[in-house]
């Protein structure tokens, strides 16, 4: 399944954390340790509080959402 976090990202370059979820069929706290694994090998990144979506989206408030980036370029 880390594997599938990790080709989400890979593909869409961030994506709240909400969002990665629903797409997996995962609770969130389930995505966020994956992506905590993925963040301790240096592949990911959270953005910080306050972030907006890509593409400047305002649907949610921006305090509320966990935004998270694929960094790795290998």
């Amino acid at each position: 399944m880390i594997l599938e976090v990790r080709d989400l990202l890979r593909q869409n370059g961030q994506l709240p954390l909400k969002e990665l979820a629903a797409r997996l069929g995962l609770p969130q706290e389930t995505a966020r340790a994956m992506l905590e694994r993925l963040i301790q090998k240096g592949q990911v990144e959270r953005l910080a509080p306050g972030t907006l979506c890509a593409g400047g989206c305002r649907s949610c408030s921006p305090e509320t959402i966990e935004i998270y980036r694929w960094i790795d370029h290998t």
